[in-house]
């Protein structure tokens, strides 16, 4: 007796056949995990690479700016050898005021690399900026000796907020493994007036 054949357009697959099939499939998928774990490892690598380029770059540049921070210092230090308010307000349009423009356009033209670089140091140059404007304004409305002690909230707003960039940039650092120094961090200090008894005054 014949056996009955398969139904038409059937095909009859073995359990062999399927075993082998099933292997084929699970190599295929391990492959495909391997090469994403690959392309992972190269992406880390390069965002390593571009970010210790950015690092080196930005260490390089902020002496220049550690510079001209410094020149906004000793402005300062001239204008405190007035001995009345209109001289100092003369000193601090005629020299504390284009340093301070000085030292912001160079910390504009600093390179970055990395967007997170990018934000952290835009941090510093909004709070320079902001700073340079309130000082205008401060100058601009200084008429009697007690006008200084309106100083003390641009000083403490600006030392908070390059308080919060250099936290900000040494975490970046040591992210990657490298470590922040005094020399690449630009603007540790800030402008800060305080009243004197007979002289006015004003220190970074």
């Amino acid at each position: 007796q014949v056996a009955p054949r398969a139904a038409a357009g059937r095909r009859v697959r073995s359990p062999v056949a399927s075993v082998l099939i099933s292997m084929v499939v699970i190599g295929v998928l391990v492959a495909m995990g391997g090469c994403g774990e690959a392309k992972a490892d190269r992406e880390r690598a390069e965002a390593a690479r571009k970010a210790q380029v950015a690092i080196a770059s930005y260490s390089a540049a902020s002496q220049e700016a550690n510079n001209l921070h410094g020149e906004v210092i000793r402005q300062f230090a001239k204008a405190n050898g007035a001995t009345n308010l209109p001289d100092y307000r003369e000193a601090m349009r005629r020299d504390v005021l284009p340093a301070m423009d000085r030292f912001v356009t160079r910390l504009k033209g600093m390179p970055t690399g990395t967007p997170q670089l990018k934000r952290i140091h835009g941090g510093l140059i909004n709070a320079y900026t902001d700073a340079r404007k309130d000082i205008n304004t401060f100058v601009d409305k200084l008429q009697t000796a007690r006008d200084l002690e309106r100083f003390a909230a641009i000083r403490k707003r600006l030392q908070r907020r390059v308080a919060a960039y250099q936290s900000d940039l040494a975490a970046y650092y040591k992210n990657w493994n490298r470590q922040l120094r005094d020399g690449a961090k630009p603007a540790a200090a800030e402008p800060a007036p305080t009243p004197g008894s007979a002289t006015p005054t004003a220190k970074p």
